[in-house]
């Protein structure tokens, strides 16, 4: 698969590095034999010190994302039992039903696979770990849609990173990988897949 790269810089200094869009899922093996597969978040590794992916182990990230699909949810089944009253329910608006039924079944999956991470996050003693160098000492770091600036995260110069998609880097060529985890975020394996 060929990806685009983006720029990460700092507003404060002059670090720079590259944004890979690297394929790959967490999968998450519990001692109870409980399997949960997920991607992950971006952040910042102290131990790399870098920009580098790291596990969705942040709990507060989890509830509100949690909190905002129950809401698309509740608000799409709302919608489902509009469309379904009426003479002519059952002959009227089947397009928006059928995109109704497909975002809700979508939903679920995901709700259900956020409030398993959610049980590991709450039994977990460590951090969320760098997906690089394993390391414990990270931070998530999230870009501001409209300034691409990642307010969350403060660089040790006291700038923030920025993200500029300028499509002036190279292309990568990546083939899709699962890192094996077990509950506390340690790596069991790697499994490529084609």
């Amino acid at each position: 698969m060929s990806i685009d790269s983006a720029r990460i810089v700092c507003t404060g200094c002059d670090y720079e590095t590259r944004e890979m869009y690297r394929p790959f899922r967490v999968r998450y093996q519990t001692s109870s034999g409980e399997i949960v597969e997920t991607g992950r978040f971006k952040g910042w590794c102290y131990d790399c010190a870098g920009y580098s992916d790291i596990e969705k182990m942040h709990r507060s990230k989890l509830h509100h994302e949690l909190d905002s699909k129950e809401r698309r949810r509740l608000e799409a089944r709302r919608r489902q039992r509009e469309l379904h009253r009426g003479l002519f329910a059952k002959f009227r608006h089947r397009e928006e039903k059928r995109h109704l039924e497909s975002e809700i079944r979508w939903l679920d999956k995901a709700i259900a696979e956020l409030s398993a991470l959610l049980e590991i996050a709450k039994r977990r003693k460590s951090n969320a770990r760098c997906l690089t160098c394993w390391s414990e000492r990270t931070a998530p770091v999230t870009f501001d849609p409209e300034t691409n600036i990642a307010y969350d995260f403060t660089h040790e110069c006291g700038g923030h990173l920025q993200i500029i998609h300028d499509q002036s880097g190279p292309r990568f060529y990546f083939r899709m990988v699962t890192f094996v985890l077990n509950e506390e975020g340690e790596f069991l394996r790697e499994e490529f897949h084609d």
